[in-house]
């Protein structure tokens, strides 16, 4: 709502995770890019896990890795920041109507066994409070799969004292109205009854909040219940653990996405991330219930390119189904919220 997006396509956390590129974005030097969020970064620097830890599954066109949130930490991805600032003031002084792409951090955990509980809630708000006054809008990673504590914030308690501490935290560092959106990212639920049941409950828990902008849905997938080749299969189970993305987590996402939206009634914006490769894969999560879409594994196949092949077919199937906008579409599939939307 209080961020200008030309185009409903950004590119997803991990891509560019020390927030190298952010002039590229701000420039508008990508075409077809309405947005980038960038890191995961988390409060110290961390090396992540030892290499090779990022695999490519040519078959599916799926990735699997498990990095470990290597990053630099938020003191230097900031100072990096505000390099940028008095860079771009200099080079190219905002002017009314020239595209500037939002940029978002996406922050997690430090990336450390010994960080548990409430050093990790300290953790993430000493993140929070580093980079929030950098970004144009802020993403909590509470699940991330390749931490090796597991996912300690996807569960009730555990979330609700880590929204908590943030809201806190945000109340302290703004002035009223002045913060950047804050969203939460969610791993995509197994599409059982227990699965979205537990969905459901981390919702409500983030709308109880009642300080968060969105959702971000979905991570990669830690388990491996995902269509794959018997190819893809065997090369996935050589590889081992990870998170996995790309193509085989598109149909699994778009589940996630609209039991998302139903959760919300539409109240919280989405961002659908998982195996969008294709303007038709960018539109099924729009139908779902995401407002913005994200890409990182179509790249590594595909290249920059896929950001344009995605916003101008979008644009094209939009206009086929006589919508006048992108807002009209979104969510049209799911009747419980949309009601008598038009197909």
């Amino acid at each position: 709502g209080r961020l200008r997006f030309d185009s409903p396509v950004g590119i997803a956390a991990g891509f560019d995770k020390n927030a190298e590129l952010v002039p590229l974005y701000r420039l508008g030097a990508l075409p077809g890019l309405g947005f980038a969020e960038v890191g995961s970064v988390s409060a110290e620097p961390a090396a992540g896990n030892p290499r090779p830890r990022c695999f490519r599954v040519v078959p599916d066109s799926a990735v699997v890795n498990r990095m470990g949130l290597n990053n630099d930490g938020s003191s230097a991805v900031a100072a990096r920041f505000e390099r940028y600032s008095v860079l771009g003031q200099a080079l190219a002084p905002p002017t009314e109507g020239s595209r500037r792409s939002p940029v978002g951090i996406n922050i997690a955990k430090t990336h450390s066994p010994t960080i548990l509980g409430e050093a990790g809630v300290q953790d993430f708000v000493t993140s929070f409070r580093t980079l929030a006054p950098h970004a144009d809008f802020v993403v909590l990673n509470v699940s991330c799969p390749n931490t090796e504590e597991g996912k300690t914030f996807e569960d009730a308690e555990p979330l609700a004292r880590l929204l908590g501490a943030v809201g806190a935290a945000r109340e302290e560092v703004f002035k009223a109205g002045s913060a950047p959106p804050v969203l939460v990212k969610l791993s995509p639920p197994s599409d059982t009854e227990a699965g979205r049941g537990r969905m459901k409950e981390l919702i409500q828990i983030v709308e109880a909040a009642g300080f968060i902008e969105g959702l971000v849905v979905s991570n990669t997938a830690g388990d491996r219940d995902v269509p794959l080749s018997a190819e893809g299969r065997s090369r996935v189970q050589e590889i081992g653990r990870g998170g996995l993305s790309g193509k085989p987590l598109r149909s699994r996402s778009t589940v996630a996405v609209r039991t998302a939206f139903e959760c919300t009634g539409g109240r919280l914006p989405i961002i659908g991330v998982g195996g969008v490769d294709s303007a038709e894969a960018a539109y099924e999560k729009v139908r779902a219930g995401a407002s913005l879409v994200e890409v990182y594994s179509s790249m590594v196949f595909k290249g920059p390119g896929v950001l344009e092949d995605v916003e101008v077919g979008l644009r094209r199937l939009l206009h086929r189904d006589g919508f006048s906008s992108l807002s009209e579409a979104v969510g049209v599939d799911v009747p419980a919220v949309r009601g008598g939307a038009k197909a």
